[in-house]
C-alpha cells in the first residue's frame, strides 16, 4: 500500500472518530447552562476530586495493561493467538479492577475525609468505585473495535452511551433533585449499559481464555507504564489538591472548568487522530517508507490540533459568558494558557513512538517523573501566590519538559526525520491570528462571533498558501471541491 493511500486511510478513520467526539462535545456544551443552574462551582470541585482519586486507584489497579493490547495484538502469529491476547488482558483487568473497586468502596469514609476533608461524601465515593469496577468490562472490547478499524461502530456505541448519561443527568438533577449524587448514579448506569452492549459479544467471541505467556508479556509492558501514569497524574491533576489546600473547592471548580477546554483540545484536536494512530504506528514501523509516513502524520496531526486550539481560544470567552452563570466567568482567563499546555502534551504523545517501538517504556517513566518534578516545583512556588494562574503556568512548564525529553529519547532510539517547517508555519499563523483577536473589545455576542469567524477564515487562508498541506492532498481537495461544485450546478 502506497504512502498516499495509507494516509488516506488514516484520514478517513480520523474523520469518523472526530465526528463522534465532536458530536459528544457539542451535546456537552449545550448542556452546560443546565449544569451550571443545578450545580455550583463547589459541586464541580467535589466531582473533580473524587474522579481524580479513582484515576489514582486505576493506576494501581493496572489500567495500563490495556495499552499493551495494541502492541501484542500485532505481534501475535494468528487469529487464535490474537484472541488469546485480548482475553488475557480482559481477565487481568476484571480481577484487578474488581479488587481495587471493592477496597475503595469499603474505605469510602476514610477516602472522603482524606480527599475532601469530610466524611459527608462517602456515598459518592462508593458510587464512583462501583462505576470504576464496571469499566474493566469495556476497556479491551473497545480496544478491539479500534484494532479492527471499526470506527463507525465505535463512534455509535460511545456516543450512545454519552446521550444516555446526559438524559439520566437531566432526570436526576431536574426531576428528582439529586444534585451531584445524580451525576454519579447516571455514570454508573451508563457504564453498566455499555458493558452489556460491547462486553457480551466480546466475551462470547473470546471465551475468556487465559494465557500465562501473554499475561507475563502484558504485565512486563504495562507495569512500568503504571509508574508513568502516576507521574502523568501529578502533572495533569495534582494541582487540584494544592488548590484545595491553598484556597477552597470553589477555586478547584473554576480551575476544573477552565481545564475542561484543555481536555476538549485533547479530545477534538488529538483524540480522533490518536484513535487510529495508536494501533497503526506499530504497523508503520516495519515499512521502508516509515519516515515519510510518520513525518506526514505529524504535520496533519498538528493541522487538526492547532486549528482546534485556535478555534477554542477565539470563542471561549463568548462561550463562557453565554453558557454559564456569572460565578464561572473567571475561568475564561486560564483557558489560553492551558491550551498551550495541551499542544505540548499532544506533541509528546506523538513523539513517544520511537520509545514504544523499541519497547523501552522505562524511558517514558523516567521522562514523566522528570515532568512531574517540574510540576510539583511549580505547584509549590506558584499556586499559593497565584492560585489558578499559578497552576496553569506550572502545567505548561511541566508539559514542555515532557515534550523536549520525549523527543530526545525517541530520536535516540528510532531516528525519524520529522517535517518541522510546516508545523512552525502553523504555529506562527495561529499565534498571529490569536494575537489580533486580543485587540477586539468585549462586543455583543453576534458581532463578536462574526469578527472571530472572519479571523478563523483568515487563518485557513494563511494555512492554505503557506505550503502546509502536501501537494497530493491539495490536489485531492481541489478534486473534491470541483466535484461538489459540479454536482451543485
Amino acid at each position: 500500500m502506497t504512502a498516499p493511500s495509507t494516509m488516506s486511510r488514516v484520514q478517513r478513520h480520523t474523520l469518523v472518530y472526530g465526528v463522534g467526539i465532536l458530536a459528544g462535545k457539542f451535546v456537552s456544551f449545550i448542556m452546560l447552562p443546565f449544569y451550571t443552574r443545578y450545580l455550583i462551582p463547589a459541586d464541580y470541585g467535589v466531582m473533580q476530586l473524587i474522579d481524580m482519586t479513582l484515576d489514582i486507584v486505576g493506576i494501581f489497579a493496572g489500567a495500563q495493561i490495556a495499552s499493551g493490547v495494541f502492541r501484542f495484538y500485532h505481534k501475535a502469529q494468528n487469529g487464535e493467538d490474537r484472541l488469546s491476547v485480548l482475553s488475557t488482558a480482559s481477565v487481568l483487568l476484571i480481577v484487578s479492577f474488581g479488587v481495587f473497586a471493592t477496597a475503595t468502596g469499603v474505605a469510602s469514609v476514610s477516602v472522603s475525609r482524606l480527599v475532601l476533608g469530610s466524611a459527608a461524601y462517602a456515598s459518592l465515593v462508593r458510587l464512583a468505585a462501583a462505576s470504576f469496577g464496571v469499566q474493566a468490562l469495556v476497556g479491551v472490547p473497545l480496544a478491539l473495535l479500534r484494532l479492527e478499524e471499526r470506527s463507525v461502530w465505535y463512534t455509535v456505541v460511545t456516543t450512545s452511551k454519552l446521550l444516555l448519561q446526559l438524559t439520566l443527568n437531566i432526570l436526576f438533577l431536574a426531576v428528582f433533585g439529586l444534585g451531584v449524587k445524580g451525576i454519579f448514579i447516571s455514570t454508573l448506569v451508563a457504564n453498566v449499559t455499555m458493558a452489556l452492549v460491547v462486553g457480551t459479544p466480546f466475551f462470547v467471541r473470546t471465551s475468556l481464555r487465559y494465557s500465562r505467556r501473554w499475561a507475563r508479556a502484558l504485565l512486563r509492558y504495562g507495569v512500568p507504564l503504571a509508574a508513568t501514569q502516576i507521574a502523568t497524574f501529578v502533572v495533569t491533576y495534582g494541582d487540584r489538591y494544592f488548590l484545595r489546600v491553598a484556597s477552597n473547592v470553589t477555586e478547584v471548580g473554576l480551575y476544573s472548568l477552565a481545564y475542561q477546554f484543555g481536555f476538549i483540545l485533547s479530545a477534538l484536536g488529538f483524540g480522533p487522530f490518536a484513535m487510529m494512530w495508536e494501533p497503526m504506528r506499530f504497523e508503520f514501523a516495519m515499512r521502508p517508507d516509515r519516515d515519510e509516513l510518520y513525518a506526514r502524520a505529524f504535520v496533519y496531526m498538528n493541522l487538526l490540533l492547532l486549528t482546534v486550539a485556535l478555534g477554542i481560544g477565539l470563542f471561549v470567552g463568548d462561550f463562557i459568558h453565554v453558557m454559564t452563570a456569572p460565578s464561572y466567568f473567571r475561568a475564561e482567563t486560564l483557558v489560553p494558557i492551558l491550551l498551550i499546555a495541551y499542544v505540548l502534551q499532544s506533541w509528546a504523545q506523538f513523539h513517544e513512538t520511537g520509545v514504544l517501538i523499541r519497547g523501552r517504556t522505562e524511558f517514558i517513566t523516567l521522562i514523566n517523573w522528570l515532568s512531574a518534578g517540574a510540576a510539583l516545583l511549580g505547584y509549590v512556588l506558584l499556586i499559593p501566590r497565584w492560585h489558578g494562574l499559578g497552576a496553569a503556568i506550572a502545567t505548561v512548564a511541566a508539559f514542555a519538559v515532557r515534550q523536549v525529553a520525549t523527543q530526545i529519547a525517541s530520536q535516540h532510539l528510532v531516528p525519524i526525520r520529522y517535517q518541522w517547517r510546516p508545523v512552525w508555519r502553523l504555529v506562527a499563523a495561529a499565534t498571529a491570528v490569536y494575537g489580533v483577536s486580543l485587540l477586539i473589545p468585549r462586543l455583543p455576542i453576534w458581532e463578536s462571533i462574526v469578527l472571530r469567524s472572519m479571523l478563523l477564515c483568515s487563518y485557513a487562508l494563511l494555512v492554505w498558501f503557506a505550503g502546509v498541506i502536501h501537494k497530493d492532498d491539495r490536489e485531492r481537495l481541489r478534486d473534491l471541491v470541483g466535484t461538489a461544485m459540479s454536482r451543485l450546478r
